[in-house]
């Protein structure tokens, strides 16, 4: 699927996403700290600039409160016709990669 975002523009929007919650909730950065275990300085990289391990950012998103809100935007739509379902109950054809001539 075509995107028009870029990485840098998710990762910016995921950090946005981390301080908006923080601030609504009225958390220091240190108090955020010490509830996720993640460091004060790897929270304000990852509130300016999104960038953090996924274990970092699920620790903080857990620690915020807002694990439903991610999981529910990562889950799949559920089938919207019977030919949908059906596709969906069949086993996935396995994928490889193509083999290079040696």
């Amino acid at each position: 699927m075509l995107s028009l975002y870029k990485p840098s523009d998710f990762l910016r929007a995921l950090g946005n996403f981390v301080k908006t919650i923080r601030l609504a909730r009225n958390i220091t950065r240190e108090a955020l700290s010490r509830q996720s275990g993640v460091g004060v300085t790897t929270l304000a990289r990852l509130e300016s600039t999104g960038v953090c391990s996924t274990e970092n950012l699920a620790k903080v998103i857990v620690a915020l409160g807002s694990a439903d809100v991610l999981i529910e935007a990562l889950t799949p739509p559920p089938p919207a016709s019977i030919a949908q379902l059906r596709a969906a109950s069949q086993a996935p054809a396995r994928k490889r990669a193509r083999r290079t001539p040696q």
